[in-house]
């Protein structure tokens, strides 16, 4: 099976859906709401190849306006491969950026036509979302699954990207920004090269030598004691005063004399 989606061979079989041949070779086609056609954000347009694939589902008819269906609009979550050969598809995000740059002005009435083809389906397809959750098709382990296997798919196209480098990102107009400042006038700036000149310093050894013994000097002792001050200085230690034993008293009583 050969499936191209914005001009890149993709690997594919039959049976698949063209979305979740999108999410295993990480194409740039979204797939947010897990392949349930709520989102429409893996909207294609079917450039080649419409009869390998299965008739519209009941969500496509739904959601999808008669103008889009006539202009090859599918929803990549729903459109199965159904047979072999040659699918050639162009998903929305790639469409609005070539619209931009071959006709901007184009960019107007192409936004409106989708305005008109939402306002449009909004009654049928509330009807048909309604319908399935009443079905319970639109919850259980399975519909965890699909939200599952989508962030996954996302996920695996911005670490791809990354690893193949900034180009490969799924940024739109990558390549015109990138053009636009290789074009840039930046100076050309050639430092200049030096090489510092080798210096060898030479062995110097210093003289070892000790430093002389000093001498004891000891200060002569004072031939008189200085008087005790009346008072105390704060910055003199205190002496303790030598203690006074009364060791005799002699008290002598006399009887008054008479005139």
């Amino acid at each position: 099976m050969n499936l191209i989606i914005n001009d890149k061979t993709t690997q594919s079989s039959v049976g698949q859906t063209v979305g979740k041949a999108a999410r295993l070779n990480h194409s740039h086609v979204g797939y947010v709401c897990g392949g349930h056609g709520l989102c429409q954000a893996c909207y294609v347009t079917v450039q080649e190849g419409a009869e390998c694939l299965a008739p519209l589902t009941d969500v496509e008819k739904a959601f999808l306006s008669p103008r889009q269906i006539a202009a090859g609009g599918r929803m990549a979550c729903q459109a199965t491969i159904a047979t072999e050969g040659t699918v050639k598809v162009l998903s929305r995000p790639e469409e609005v950026r070539r619209i931009v740059f071959s006709n901007p002005f184009g960019l107007i009435a192409y936004a409106a036509d989708m305005g008109k083809d939402t306002a449009q389906q909004i009654v049928p397809g509330v009807q048909n979302l309604i319908g399935r959750i009443q079905r319970g098709e639109m919850g259980g382990k399975e519909a965890l699954g699909d939200m599952m296997e989508s962030i996954q798919g996302a996920a695996g196209l911005v670490i791809e990207a990354i690893q193949q480098g900034p180009m490969a990102l799924p940024i739109p107009f990558k390549e015109q920004i990138a053009d636009v400042i290789s074009k840039l006038p930046l100076p050309q700036i050639s430092l200049p090269t030096f090489s510092l000149p080798q210096i060898t310093l030479p062995n110097i050894s210093l003289p070892s030598f000790s430093l002389p013994q000093l001498p004891t000097i000891s200060l002569p002792q004072l031939p008189f004691s200085l008087p005790k001050l009346p008072f105390s200085l704060p910055f003199l230690p205190q002496q303790a005063e030598a203690p006074v034993t009364l060791e005799k008293v002699t008290i002598t009583v006399q009887p008054p004399v008479k005139e």
